[in-house]
């Protein structure tokens, strides 16, 4: 399997996990009522971590090994901070009494525009081979 096909799973998997924590939240009555919280953060962390090494893996395909090496950190530091990022864009814009669902917004966004790069790089990549 190609790493942009696992970035893309990888992805899907991060926005899964981001939403069914939403879910929980939601059927809890707010944030920090539900026991699924926790871990289905950490899966959707972890998931988002992998797809940014998955995808950096992808875009260095081809070169040297300490290129790639390379490659994947600026790509961690890169996810980091477009984490970062996206999390003050939406404490910027924020309302003065926000319901849970601002607390989780910048997981919904940060996970949707990873996976539109994924889906963009790995749509390129299978152009350009075939």
């Amino acid at each position: 399997m190609k790493f942009s096909r696992m970035a893309v799973i990888s992805a899907l998997l991060c926005i899964g996990a981001w939403t069914a924590k939403s879910v929980a939240i939601g059927i809890a009555g707010g944030l920090d009522r539900s026991p699924l919280e926790g871990p289905l953060f950490l899966l959707g962390l972890a998931s988002f971590v992998t797809t940014v090494v998955l995808l950096s893996l992808a875009l260095t395909a081809g070169r040297h090994p300490g290129a790639r090496a390379l490659g994947v950190v600026a790509g961690v530091v890169a996810g980091a901070g477009f984490s970062i990022a996206t999390n003050a864009l939406v404490t910027a814009i924020r309302p003065a009494d926000p319901s849970w669902v601002w607390s989780e917004l910048n997981l919904w966004v940060g996970a949707a525009l990873l996976l539109g790069l994924v889906l963009a790089t790995h749509r390129t990549r299978s152009v350009t081979r075939a």
